[in-house]
This record gives C-alpha cells, structure tokens and sequence, in this order.
C-alpha cells in the first residue's frame, strides 16, 4: 500500500499533529464500581501524570505594578482536585508534598504549583517522564493556569488564525521576555512521547484552551493578553534515542475546557481552594458516574459538555481532539464512530452525502461510545432510509427491546453501494475463467459488465490464468487477483471493486452547475504546490495546466476561505492506488470553521511513488465526517500522464481559482485538483 506521506511537523492547535491512533484490537472492558471511593488496587493501566496548577504569578500586578493581568484564586485547587480523582478512580499513587511545598515527585506523578512551576520545570518533568516511561505507558499532563495566544501569520496550520501558549508561573517578565511555553514546544514533546509508544493526555481547564488559554468569570481573568510579535522557539527537539524493537506508535488526546474565543467559566466556594473551574467540576463528577472508568474519551467529552451547559454555561463549549475512541491509560480500536439523535419515532444520523452515506446502508446503534469501540452491547439495528447533504434518517429493523436515549453511537455495518454503481469491461477470452469472472462480479451486488466500463479485468501480465485490474487508460489498478476459478477470487475482486467505487463516489461530490445560477456561497481557493510558497499566492501551473512535484519532495496543501462567512473545509488526498488520506483537518484535530479570508494549511508531506493524486476540497455550512471516506489503497497503478478522461478533466481543473462549472449544491460545494507526482518534479 502506499500513501501520501504525511509528516508530522504540523503545528496544531494545541498538542495536535498528524500522528494517527493505531489499529488494535480492542480491550475488554472491565467491572466499573459504584461512584465514591475506590480501593488502591493496582492498576495495569501504568498512568503517570504532571500535574500543574498556577494561582501566584511572580510578574501579577500583584507583585508588578502595571501588569495587565491578576493572580487566580482557584487554579492549584483545581489541580489538587484532579490529582485526588486519579487516586480514588484509577488506583495512581500519587504524590504526597510535604507541609507548604510546591514541588513533589513519587514513581507515578508530579506535581507543580504556584512558585515552582516554572518555565524550565514543567519542561524538565514532561522531559524526564517522556525519557524513563516504555511503550503503552500513559503520559497526562493536567493545567490550571493562565495562558495566552499569538498571532499565526506564518505557519498558518490553524484554522482559527491563531496558536496558544501556557503561562508559567515567571512568564511576562518585565525585560520584555515573555516566558510563555509554546504549543509547538508542547507538539515536540507530544510527537516523541507518541513516537515511543506512550499515550499523551493533556487536559487544560482554560479559556480558549483549545489554543492553551484560560480566562475566568466575575471578575477573576485567567487570560493573559495575546502576544502582538511572538517569534516561538526554534531550536531542535532533543532526538529520541533509537528503540532496540519496533514500537507501536502511541496516541495523542486532548481535553479543553472552552473553544478558542470562549471562556472558561468559575465557580464560588471550591472543594479545594476559593473557587473552583466548572470544566474541572464537570469531568471529575463525570469520571465519578458509574461505567465512566471504562468510558473512551469520546464519551467522557459529552457528558462534560452537557453537565456544564446544564448548570447555565452556555457560552462555554468544552472541546476535545485526537484518539477519542480510546480510553485513558488503555489502547482502543481505532473506528469512525457517528452521532445518532433519536427525538420521537425520528432517527436522525449526523453525516449525510458529503460524509459518504447512503440510501440502504445498515449501522449498528450503541448507547455510549465505549460500547461501539468494544462491539459490545447494541442496542439496535438501522438502515438509512433518505440522505441529504449532511444528515440521514434511519429506520429501525426491529422493534427495540426498551426505549431509545435521545443521544446514540452509530458505527457502520454494510456500506451499501447501488447495483450500477460501477461499471467493469470483462477484456479476457472466451472461457470457463471469464464465466468465472463474470459471476464474480455479478455476485458482487454493486458491479455490473460493460463493454465500455472504465475498470477493466484483464489477463494478469505474469501469469496468464490470473486476473488482473485495470483503468482504462491501461494503468494497473490490482496487479493480480489470482485466478477467476480461485474460491477466494470473488472476495478479492470485491475488495477491489469496492475501493474503486468508493474513490468514484468521492469524486462524484464535485459539484456543477449551468450558468445563471447563484454566486458559490462557499467559494474556497485551493493550492497544492511545493512547500514554501506564500498561502496567498499560489505558483502557477506547469504547462498543459497541471502541477508536476517531484517524489519525496516536501508540499504544502493550503486552502482559503474566499467567501464572506465561516465554513467547515476538508481536504482529501486520493492516491494512485484509490488510497483515501483526510490531509485537512489534521487526523483527530478538533473541527472548527474556518473564518472568511482565513488561509488554513498542512505542510511537510510528500509524495512516495510517482502517480496521479487528486485532492478533493469539501466546503459546508455544518460540520462533515470526512474521515469516513479514508481507505487503504489496493494493487499497484502505474500512471505518468493524465491519459483517461475522467484523468483529462481532473487534470485541467485550476488550481487557486474555481473551475467555472463548479457551483454550490444546498448548503456545501466540492471541487478536485490534480496533482502529477513524478521523478522530475517541475523539470
């Protein structure tokens, strides 16, 4: 299989990158106490947890008059708070400071407050745990604190416009140094911890947090003024040193308390300390429900958002991001899971058309996220019944044994694909191998013959009694399928044929339209080009309109918001071998609109194997599962020039500007650009 390769030097929100969760196979789930306290068991999970919280600032304007913001009252309780619901729910041995002391160790944690919590210390104690902790160990670093933002008019890989920082506790010096800790210094961090396998969990109870900011209500701020001029660190990561065995990348997650430009709200009278974060509050309550030990993350950040929207915060919107199928200290099953409203007799699906549904498709209905990652415990069977652009209805296929919640986890049975979705020339001679073939493909329910199909099976090159796949253009699709008489020859061609049909269905998504009809109302400029170039002025293309990039030469795929509000933006990559790799949003990264005239990017990727890859741009009013799209190429292809003529068409589409023909459908619109890698490059 190859792939675009995509690198993980993106910046992301805040420890966000392009490290994807890994595949196993699930655990099973374990028994669940009542809610309370727990018994110190041992705990095979192997948490270890930093443990920051910051009410003393040294340069507050408590201590610095002129300073533009004040000390907090209820950071370090929140911090102790959560410290004690590791003990208490999952058996961690947490420190114990001594009388009035602000540093303290044991083997499984550390915890940093007030005047201790430095700069250079909280790096050096990720620094130390991320050197001494093995593969399928569990690395969460908790926040309480100020924080900040800055400006991102260079790198541009965030789609609000701008990037975080923490602030610790000898941050904004009056020299002028602002101290902050950078998320891109977090990122090298997180991107070795998962590099050896760790799990990284970071959780901010902040405002902005998804950005790495805090600010608080009724007087008491914790948020520091952005940064105008940020310049972030630019020195090296230390290089992890070289395992002596192959490790199973870890898994990233992050848990913010508010979306960027929201605040995270306080409350009165804490459990530990004057005030109390209603972030924190929400999910150490939460944690205490019953099953919530076992619940994946996915689960833990809906029962936070609706405790805290239920106690009247509503401008406050907890956020999460990264492997949210998985549970803490525990790998998980990596699945595109969807949301499910059950209101009434109404069974609504929350992904449509843009997100790869359709008519016939079967799900399997779960009554909690933790449940449909182990394949345990459904509830119900559906089957969609009508689809729009980014919803489908469902109908039941039997009667439930109890009522429904109104909130469900759908995951995806049968992809049901219409019975001339795809249309395969049989080019093999007259024989008991081509009658083989043929019912083959009739019994894949989706595949019909024709004489003028664009796919064709054909007499593998090495081996005449075997059957290979091709385009028509005569490029390899599979290079053999083994023989058509094989018992295994029609599950194989299946296979195939139903990657084909889903990079067709992708395609299929590009919008068009007659002229006179309305103005795009989500017109997005595209550019996929070599890295390097401005995100407002993308290079012109090469000639015969194509962009020709050389393999293992690093690109940059940017997209701009040319229209005059918010729209959700995703891109796809579709490799030669029908591939499918979500380049944008950033795999697990929290989805947000990107804003009128904002550029938003992905660089540092490359291209592995010479070929056509074609980039699809989706465009929509409501968020889109996108990544429902991803798939595992098939076969080796062999394509040097765009010679088919879906090939021809994809290829004289513009890059920059949109394709005349191109317009909006409802409330979202697509278009695709071509890029040709080659050996070349640009010569």
């Amino acid at each position: 299989m190859t792939r675009i390769v995509l690198m993980a030097s993106v910046v992301a929100a805040l420890l966000c990158g392009c490290s994807r969760a890994p595949d196993p196979n699930p655990t099973p789930a374990q028994a669940d106490p009542l809610a309370g306290p727990v018994s110190r068991a041992p705990d095979t999970r192997r948490i270890h947890a930093l443990i920051v919280g910051i009410d003393r600032y040294r340069h507050s304007d408590a201590r610095q008059p002129g300073a533009v913001f004040s000390d907090l009252r209820g950071a370090v309780g929140d911090a102790l708070r959560f410290k004690q619901a590791l003990a208490e729910r999952y058996g961690v041995e947490v420190d114990l400071p001594a009388q009035s002391a602000c540093d303290s160790s044991s083997a499984a944690t550390t915890t940093l407050t007030d005047d201790c919590a430095t700069r250079a210390r909280i790096l050096e104690a990720l620094e130390q745990r991320i050197a001494t902790l093995r593969a399928g160990d569990t690395l969460l670093f908790y926040f309480a604190g100020h924080g900040s933002r800055y400006r991102d008019d260079q790198v541009r890989d965030q789609d609000t416009g701008y990037n975080g920082t923490i602030l610790p506790t000898d941050a904004r010096s009056p020299d002028g140094a602002p101290g902050d800790i950078f998320d891109i210094e977090l990122k090298a961090l997180k991107d070795r911890a998962t590099a050896a396998g760790l799990y990284f969990v970071s959780i901010f109870d902040s405002c902005n947090s998804a950005t790495a900011t805090r600010a608080g209500a009724t007087g008491l701020s914790r948020s520091a003024p952005a940064l105008a001029a940020a310049t972030p660190p630019t020195q090296a990561p230390k290089p992890m040193p070289t395992p002596r065995t192959a490790v199973v990348p870890g898994y990233w997650v992050h848990l913010a308390a508010a979306q960027d430009g929201e605040e995270a709200q306080e409350t009165g009278g804490g459990a530990v300390g004057a005030r109390a974060g209603v972030f924190t509050t929400a999910l150490l309550d939460t944690l205490r429900m019953p099953g919530m030990r076992e619940a994946t993350f996915g689960d833990l950040i809906h029962e936070v958002r609706l405790r805290v929207a239920s106690r009247g915060h509503a401008t406050q919107t907890p956020s999460a991001e990264g492997a949210l199928t998985a549970v803490l200290g525990a790998r998980s099953r990596r699945a595109v899971l969807y949301e499910v409203d059950h209101t009434g007799s109404t069974t609504t699906l929350q992904a449509g058309t843009t997100g790869g549904i359709t008519r016939g498709s079967r799900f399997a209905l779960y009554a909690r996220q933790a449940d449909a990652v182990a394949r345990q415990a459904a509830i119900a069977t559906a089957t969609v019944i009508s689809v729009s652009g980014t919803n489908a209805t469902l109908a039941l296929d039997a009667p439930p044994a109890a009522a429904l919640p109104e909130r469900l986890v759908a995951e995806q049975l049968a992809h049901f694909l219409p019975a001339d979705a795809l249309a395969v020339a049989i080019d093999l001679p007259a024989s008991a191998a081509r009658d083989a073939a043929a019912a083959a493909l009739r019994a894949t329910g989706f595949a019909v013959a024709s004489a003028t199909g664009a796919t064709r099976l054909v007499a593998a090159a090495d081996a005449a009694d075997e059957v290979a796949l091709r385009a028509d253009d005569g490029s390899l699709l599979a290079a053999t399928l083994g023989p058509a008489q094989d018992p295994a020859f029609g599950d194989r061609l299946t296979d195939a044929l139903r990657k084909v049909a889903r990079v067709q269905q992708l395609l299929a998504l590009r919008t068009s339209g007659v002229a006179g009809n309305p103005a795009d109302p989500y017109p997005v400029a595209a550019c996929i080009a070599a890295d390097g170039y401005r995100p407002t002025a993308c290079p012109p293309l090469q000639d015969g309109g194509v962009r020709r990039i050389g393999t293992g030469q690093r690109i940059a795929a940017t997209v701009i918001n040319r229209g005059t509000r918010p729209a959700y933006v995703y891109v796809l990559a579709i490799d030669p071998y029908n591939a499918v790799d979500l380049v944008l949003p950033k795999p697990g990264e929290f989805d947000q609109p990107l804003q009128p005239n904002q550029p938003y990017r992905r660089s540092a990727m490359s291209f592995d194997t010479p070929g056509s890859y074609r980039f699809v741009v989706l465009a929509s009013a409501r968020p889109v599962r996108a990544d429902a799209f991803q798939q595992a190429g098939t076969g080796t292809r062999d394509v040097a020039a765009c010679r088919s003529p879906l090939e021809r068409l994809l290829c004289a589409s513009s890059e920059g500007t949109r394709d005349p023909g191109v317009t909006a459908v409802g409330d979202w619109s697509a278009q695709v650009s071509t890029v040709l890698a080659t050996q070349e490059g640009t010569q």
